[in-house]
């Protein structure tokens, strides 16, 4: 595992019109970022970057305030180069606790614009124009965990493109799987978090409040009841369940992992990740039941 500083610098050159744009995308981590945006939409084109360096709408997000924040970006750089040995021991510690014998040749790429993060073919993209690294630095490392997750669970899931995902069955699949995979993605740091006392951020306040827990935890039913009605929904309203504001499959993800693992322990919740998506969740959603 290794930090590879090459796709922010480049795009920080491109940036004082030392390099063209297209040679900032053909860096194999925007390559990454275009085949994520193919996946969820029609992918990143030139001219989306440069819509979103004018702050005008784009599918390239994630450069708001970019100038503005080139200092404290700067300093971020520094702070990884420095830490990039030890961090990368720490993340290498978790994931083997999760995986032990798990090849973990990832490699993280830093760069400037898109997600907060994304793991996909094999690699780690983190968008560092992000206000959360820029204030807590070490959230980059625990979302650095969660992105090395995706990247593992790719090995032996297929995740459909959205274009892909049609009818009301293949929308109920989806949600499973996204339960499954965004789920473990929270849960993977928690004991990180827990050790360095970084649970503020909202999915984990969610997690060990009860009141809220609850009303996530009754709206993960109500979920499932209308990926079950016959009459199909609008795409926007299965996009809802999937991606919405309460975040339904990463908080109930994350809990329902934490549930298999007081119930059947660490093991089993290394075997529930390696399920079908569909038989994960059929074997272990009655655990969410109260």
């Amino acid at each position: 595992m290794r930090f590879d500083f090459g796709g922010v610098k480049q795009f920080l050159i491109y940036l004082n019109g030392q390099i063209p744009l297209g040679h900032v995308l053909d860096h194999p981590a925007y390559k990454t970022v275009s085949h994520h945006a193919q996946m969820f939409g029609g992918g990143i084109t030139a001219q989306d970057v440069a819509n979103a360096l004018a702050g005008n709408p784009s599918p390239f997000y994630g450069l708001k305030r970019l100038r503005d924040h080139l200092p404290r970006i700067t300093a971020l750089l520094d702070l990884l180069d420095e830490r990039q040995a030890e961090w990368c021991a720490t993340l290498e510690a978790e994931l083997l606790y999760l995986f032990p014998g798990e090849p973990l040749n990832i490699t993280i790429y830093p760069i400037l614009g898109y997600d907060m993060g994304i793991g996909l073919d094999g690699l780690v993209c983190m968008n560092i124009n992000c206000a959360a690294y820029l204030d807590a630095p070490l959230e980059f490392l625990f979302y650095a965990l969660h992105e090395c997750v995706h990247v593992i669970y790719e090995r032996s899931h297929r995740i459909p493109p959205l274009a892909q995902v049609n009818s009301s069955a293949e929308w109920r699949s989806y949600f499973n799987v996204w339960t499954q995979n965004e789920g473990f993605a929270v849960y993977a740091p928690l004991r990180l978090r827990e050790k360095l006392g970084s649970l503020s951020e909202r999915d984990y306040q969610v997690l060990f409040d009860a009141p809220q827990m609850e009303t996530h935890r009754l709206a993960y039913w109500h979920a499932q009841e209308r990926l079950l009605e016959e009459i199909p929904l609008q795409r926007d309203e299965y996009l809802e369940i999937c991606f919405g504001d309460m975040r339904l499959t990463y908080r109930l993800g994350c809990e329902l992992f934490r549930r298999i693992e007081s119930t059947y322990g660490l093991t089993a919740v290394r075997r529930a990740l390696m399920l079908d998506g569909d038989d994960f969740i059929k074997r272990y959603q009655h655990l969410l039941n109260d």
